[in-house]
């Protein structure tokens, strides 16, 4: 009688489990003193179940309404709501406990043993790898293009060793819209930027720059001016915000310099924010069919893990700006959920032919609760006309005279075509 009893209970439970559907939820989340999106945010439902709020504090994710959404983010007190209960607007309010502040004058203080772990957690875990969701938006005058992929990647420490697995890429360009053969990104490793870190296990391409950790690995003393301050988590937690800020004379180098975010009490990198202005890179005029040095500037958002027992990337954000181009890559863990996918290819020096090699998978997009695209992005993914009407005055596009007279030769041309098709067309058929 008790198995029997068991078995009823356990059989009515999993009725009313199976009745409760999921729900797709969201909100967009705000400074609650400066009404600002927060960007980045860290929204946590289950293992698998999780997202993060997109460049402008959106985000929408799938579950279940007696599930409980739980919303943090370094710096602000954490919150949560039941999923049927959230608001349309979280607002999160800034810690404001500063416990002291100090001028750090020895990198050994908290920096040493802390890349010191970091090195040592990249040598024992050096095969752990996670899947991610990965963006790049590019806009540029008269185009707007996306990119969108799940990928693998060597996730401890650093990004590396980039598979993709599916992905889709579109372009909006004036009111045209095109498919993957793409002018801005057709040619493209800007992937290498998910590699750049504060602690850097495997210099690869970036072996020329400075990083904070050089600090420590190359003993370089005068590379940075090095400020702290401490305050604590709602849970206590004491937090270190460590600020580096490259010394100018040192131009030999690039320097990213920026903001570490680290657990005291468990010597942990938590986040950090950081920029490189003046980067020289390397372009290709296809016109005149040679090389050229241009600059450009940096800023990054990097967040960690560390439930599986080392620092691994959760999610990674960029942003790449030069004269009135600007491209804005995104990298999203996806936690403890493992898809399968049917296709892989490995990374080489462009990513875009890896893309289009592994081909689209719609069902992973329906299925997985991805970072929600920002309005400009939707606009892009769902080929509407009016995101290039109501942005045009962003561009200085106006079609020069000789343009002018040149797209009316076409669409003359284009509509005597039609025309002529639609004559054949009323043409008796007469057999001969």
């Amino acid at each position: 009688m008790r198995y029997i009893l068991t078995i009823l209970a356990l059989s009515f439970s999993s009725l009313i489990f199976a009745q409760e559907k999921l729900d797709s939820v969201g909100a967009i989340i705000r400074d609650a003193e400066t009404g600002e999106p927060i960007q980045y945010a860290n929204v946590y439902v289950s293992p698998t179940c999780g997202t993060i709020s997109n460049y402008d504090g959106e985000f929408c994710l799938r579950c279940l309404p007696s599930e409980t959404v739980r919303i943090s983010c370094i710096g602000y007190q954490r919150i949560s709501y039941l999923a049927s209960e959230l608001p349309a607007v979280v607002r999160m309010q800034p810690i404001s406990t500063t416990l002291r502040e100090i001028t750090v004058t020895r990198a050994d203080n908290l920096i040493y043993p802390l890349v010191n772990k970091m090195q040592r957690e990249a040598r024992k875990h050096r095969k752990a790898e996670a899947q991610y969701f990965f963006r790049m938006a590019t806009q540029y005058p008269g185009t707007d293009e996306l990119a969108e992929a799940f990928m693998t990647a060597k996730s401890c420490v650093q990004i590396r060793d980039i598979t993709f697995h599916s992905g889709s890429r579109g372009q909006l360009r004036g009111n045209q819209l095109d498919g993957p053969s793409l002018t801005g990104l057709g040619r493209t490793n800007l992937h290498i930027f998910l590699r750049l870190s504060p602690v850097l296990v495997n210099f690869d391409i970036w072996d020329f720059t400075f990083v904070p950790a050089d600090l420590i690995l190359r003993r370089m003393k005068n590379l940075y001016e090095i400020s702290c301050v401490l305050f604590t988590q709602e849970d206590g937690t004491e937090i270190s915000k460590i600020k580096f800020i490259g010394n100018p004379s040192i131009n030999s180098h690039p320097i990213l310099d920026g903001t570490m975010y680290i657990d005291r009490k468990n010597l942990r990198l938590l986040r950090f924010d950081g920029q490189m202005h003046g980067l020289q890179i390397v372009l290709y005029d296809q016109a005149r069919e040679q090389h050229f040095y241009t600059g450009i500037d940096y800023s990054m958002h990097v967040d960690y893990r560390h439930d599986h027992g080392f620092t691994e990337i959760a999610n990674m954000s960029g942003i790449i700006t030069k004269d009135s181009i600007r491209i804005r890559q995104l990298l999203y863990n996806l936690g403890d959920k493992k898809l399968r996918f049917s296709k892989s290819a490995r990374v080489g020096e462009n990513m875009m032919h890896a893309i289009d090699k592994v081909g689209f998978d719609s069902t992973l997009w329906v299925t997985n609760n991805i970072v929600k695209r920002t309005r400009e992005e939707e606009r892009v993914v769902f080929k509407d006309p009016s995101f290039w009407l109501a942005n045009k005055s962003r561009y200085a596009t106006t079609p020069t005279r000789e343009q002018q007279r040149t797209d009316n030769y076409l669409q003359d041309a284009i509509r005597q075509l039609m025309d002529n098709t639609m004559q054949l067309q009323r043409l008796p058929f007469t057999h001969q």
